[in-house]
């Protein structure tokens, strides 16, 4: 008859078993910063989305606001002496009625901030500059429109 010394029942398995539960928590740990990676990937290309929405908004009411003038330019004399007395000075009602409706509708515009520069040449070339800024933004936008008034 075969007798062997006392049996240690579970001491193996005791420690198996402390080991793989460890194992599953650093599993866990694990997942869970891949996921927060992940998340926190896609929180910062919605951030960027919508700021680049907002530009581009912006971007987009310069340019109706530089055609608005054009238009306003037409509706009047379009001599050289007629678009430079209606909007070469900043100080003429047609000047100031455009100038309120940029203001309104463009960011960071003031009569000394960001003012829009109209350039208006002898053979009647007429080059909108428009600035602005939104609040919290480090950079001011500009959008350049150029046209020649003819008959």
């Amino acid at each position: 008859m075969m007798t062997s010394g006392p049996v240690r029942a579970g001491h193996a398995g005791y420690h198996s078993r402390r080991h793989v539960q460890g194992g599953t928590l650093l599993e866990g740990l694990l997942a869970i910063v891949i996921f927060s990676m992940g998340l926190l990937a896609i929180l910062r290309l919605l951030t960027v989305s919508a700021i680049d929405s907002g530009n581009a908004q912006f971007r987009s009411e310069a340019s109706l606001l530089a055609s608005d003038l054009v238009s306003r330019i037409w509706t009047g004399d379009r001599s050289f002496n007629g678009i430079n007395d209606r909007f070469g000075n900043a100080s003429t009602d047609d000047y100031r009625d455009w100038l309120a409706s940029v203001q309104q509708r463009l960011p960071g515009v003031s009569a000394s901030t960001n003012a829009p520069v109209i350039t208006i040449g002898s053979d009647r070339t007429v080059i909108v500059t428009l600035s602005w800024q939104a609040s919290g933004d480090r950079d001011t936008h500009q959008l350049i429109f150029q046209t020649r008034i003819t008959d």
